[in-house]
């Protein structure tokens, strides 16, 4: 039995159960052809589990992009597999602010999975990652600076995501493809230079290798003892937490006794406020090292009451030897509200700000310079626009029910609800999702969501309008 083969089943063996549906993710490259191989081989053999086909095309190769669709449509045909296929321009989310390439490539990838597994009535999605990216993105998050949970890597399982490939090397994967020989698309990009990930898999590893010929291996074996270490420390977390909590009964809200949290170590103390963001927030988004920092510096005072405003409308207070975490909550038409319940826009003039007070949020509007125009940050936070297009003078206002607009990369209108649901944005937590309109109450931003399409940067743009929030 081939290498690959023997990691794979020992692989799934401690990651499916029978009756399992695992939505296989197969942009038709040689990794995911591979997988849909070994995948399609084992239920042919146990036939308890049942699989089916994803492909996102991202329209950003040209005709090359169509033709791996074709491909991965015509496997689908041939191994009589339902086999779900959709295009989104995600160059287009890229170039209007939004956020990088990779970034929002990833992101689009990760909704359509989610979206078609829950449309198929799935429970898993089986992605084809291997230990070569497993040592590239330890060595890319060392380079960026990362912590300790940064640098275990990228997990074999998490939630419902599975990596049958995981502890296997790109060369035995190349091998096991030619001994059966598999058909599969290549992608010129994975050549250029101008990716990060490219630079690491294509100039930093071979000089790395001189010095270990093993150096993947040693990566991948560092992550492991590494996620280790994690795994430990956030049970240490869990049980110091559950130590330091006060109980609020049935309050959406975390307080803790600051006795507890001082008398841990500097480590420690920085895990136990984002675990208890987290809980609170759901997500660590837009939560910075300076957030968890002004924290600490907020409980270090002996005597009176603190409070701070975090993003996503999370406030921090302090006072009595207590800290607790509380999410101000919407009314129920809004913030800004008429006798009637429903939401006023407050205008914004360009150059201008405002400050949204019950969500601790303060957003500012100006013109970028020319040097901006070909400058797209990828910061959730932050969007480009064409400022012809949006006028002088911008509006915020929160959600409304029949709310629409046309999320950037996509073609025709879409519920707010709609959108919303797919980002997974938590009902409760949708109403304080700012908005940003036109003076017509055409919606520019979905606020470190998506701006509009109609309001995206283009060769044609003349003045761009940035518009930035920040923790007030």
């Amino acid at each position: 039995m081939h290498s690959v083969e023997t990691k794979f089943r020992r692989a799934m063996g401690q990651m499916i159960s029978s009756g399992d549906r695992i939505l296989v993710a197969v942009s038709g490259g040689q990794d995911s052809v591979v997988m849909l191989h070994l995948l399609n081989q084992l239920k042919l053999e146990v036939e308890d589990f049942t699989i089916a086909i994803a492909h996102l095309n991202h329209l950003a190769r040209g005709e090359d992009s169509h033709n791996d669709a074709g491909f991965v449509r015509k496997l689908g045909e041939q191994l009589g597999l339902e086999t779900f296929i959709e295009e989104i321009d995600v160059g287009a989310l890229c170039r209007k602010g939004d956020s990088s390439f990779q970034a929002a490539a990833r992101n689009v990838r990760y909704d359509f999975l989610n979206r078609t597994l829950d449309k198929w009535n799935g429970n898993i999605i089986s992605l084809g990652h291997n230990a070569d990216d497993q040592a590239e993105t330890m060595l890319i998050n060392l380079l960026r600076g990362s912590g300790l949970l940064g640098l275990t890597g990228i997990p074999s399982k998490r939630g419902r995501l599975i990596r049958p490939l995981h502890e296997c090397f790109r060369n035995e994967i190349e091998e096991y493809s030619k001994h059966h020989n598999l058909e599969f698309c290549t992608d010129g990009t994975n050549h250029e230079k101008n990716y990060l990930r490219n630079r690491v898999r294509l100039e930093l590893l071979p000089i790395l290798e001189r010095y270990n010929p093993k150096i993947k291996s040693s990566l991948n074996e560092t992550s492991r003892l590494l996620r280790d270490d994690e795994n430990y420390l956030e049970g240490q977390v869990e049980q110091i937490f559950a130590l330091a909590r006060i109980d609020l009964g049935e309050l959406e809200q975390f307080a803790l006794k600051v006795d507890i949290i001082r008398s841990q170590h500097p480590a420690m103390q920085k895990r136990l406020v984002r675990h208890a963001i987290s809980g609170v927030k759901g997500d660590l988004r837009s939560i910075s090292a300076r957030h968890v920092s002004d924290i600490l510096q907020l409980i270090s005072y002996s005597k009176g009451s603190k409070e701070l405003h975090l993003p996503g409308g999370l406030t921090a207070f302090y006072a009595g030897g207590i800290l607790s975490f509380c999410k101000k909550f919407l009314p129920k038409d809004g913030i800004l509200s008429n006798e009637e319940g429903e939401a006023l826009p407050t205008n914004i003039d360009i150059p201008g700000c405002i400050n949204l007070e019950n969500i601790g949020l303060r957003i500012t509007a100006k013109l970028a310079t020319n040097h901006f125009k070909s400058q797209y940050s990828n910061r959730p936070n932050r969007a480009y626009l064409d400022y012809d297009k949006t006028g002088a003078q911008i509006r915020v206002r929160f959600f409304r029910p029949g709310d629409r607009f046309v999320p950037l990369g996509m073609k025709g209108s879409k519920k707010l609800k709609s959108f919303f649901i797919d980002e997974k944005v938590p009902q409760n937590e949708r109403k304080l999702v700012p908005i940003l309109t036109s003076q017509d109450d055409d919606i520019i931003w979905v606020y470190e969501k998506r701006i509009a399409e109609n309001y995206r940067v283009t060769d044609k743009t003349r003045r761009v309008l940035l518009v930035e929030g920040e923790s007030s």
